[in-house]
């Protein structure tokens, strides 16, 4: 039986190195892409529409479908069966939930995500997945 691994991915360069580590890491997985849309992330775009809105929430969905066709573009995914998912809520939130309602065996992310200041430390949502989740958990760099 294969294994089913949750990678969340938010366009940053570690979410995309979690992609490819799941990848090799696991060649006859079912691979489930996950976005979380985030109604509380703070933007400077004068022009958003507003959170949880039927069209901010179309908007969101179309982003994130680009973003996935972004992270797979000239990506090898051999075997791979890849599903994407998104959810609305805080990022640490939407992804211990999908890793339990999706019945994932592991969750794969990056350390940081985007718009995070890089140090030697784990990114937030890294640390609270970590913390919250029922299943193994590798953060990749």
């Amino acid at each position: 039986m294969s294994n089913s691994i949750l990678v969340p991915h938010d366009g940053s360069a570690d979410g995309q190195a979690a992609l490819e580590y799941a990848l090799e890491t696991f060649p006859d997985a079912r691979l489930v892409l996950f976005y979380a849309i985030d109604p509380f992330e703070v933007t400077s775009d004068e022009d958003r529409l507003p959170a949880l809105s039927d069209a901010w929430l179309e908007d969101q969905r179309e982003e994130a479908a680009a973003l996935f066709d972004d992270a797979l573009e000239d990506t090898e995914t051999g075997a791979v069966t890849i599903e994407t998912e998104t959810r609305v809520g805080s990022p640490p939130e939407a992804i211990v939930a999908a890793a339990e309602d999706l019945a994932v065996d592991q969750v794969v992310l990056g350390s940081r995500g985007r718009g995070q200041i890089t140090d030697a430390r784990m990114g937030s949502t890294a640390e609270l997945v970590v913390k919250r989740a029922d299943v193994p958990v590798t953060v990749v760099r």
